[in-house]
């Protein structure tokens, strides 16, 4: 599963003191088209709000109360500065939702 899933999660995970969900996207796609990128990267990311708006999570963990959510993206790439305002301004939106998102620049094997 990648960004370019938007209809699927690509991690699900719970903080280990249990308050916050955690929503991994697995961003394996390099910033050459960076419209298109941001595109994928806005799409996955809505569809993960909607998920959490939604309570789908709770298929998954049906008897958890959560007070926090996560979307952790974890990209092999390093983000470009109109990616690291973008998801400025969707936090700021999500703050009073107790939604946030974090990156991770994970190099996957890269040197």
């Amino acid at each position: 599963m990648s960004v370019l899933d938007t209809n699927k999660i690509d991690g699900i995970g719970i903080s280990r003191d249990g308050n916050k969900l955690i929503l991994l996207i697995s961003d394996h796609l390099d910033w050459s088209n960076e419209y298109e990128h941001l595109i994928q990267l806005q799409n996955k990311m809505n569809s993960y709000i909607g998920f959490i708006d939604d309570q789908q999570y709770k298929e998954i963990y049906p008897n958890k109360v959560f007070s926090l959510f996560c979307i952790e993206v974890h990209s092999m790439y390093e983000l470009t500065a109109n990616c690291l305002k973008f998801i400025n301004v969707i936090n700021k939106q999500l703050a009073d939702r107790n939604i946030s998102i974090e990156t991770i620049v994970d190099k996957f094997g890269k040197p």
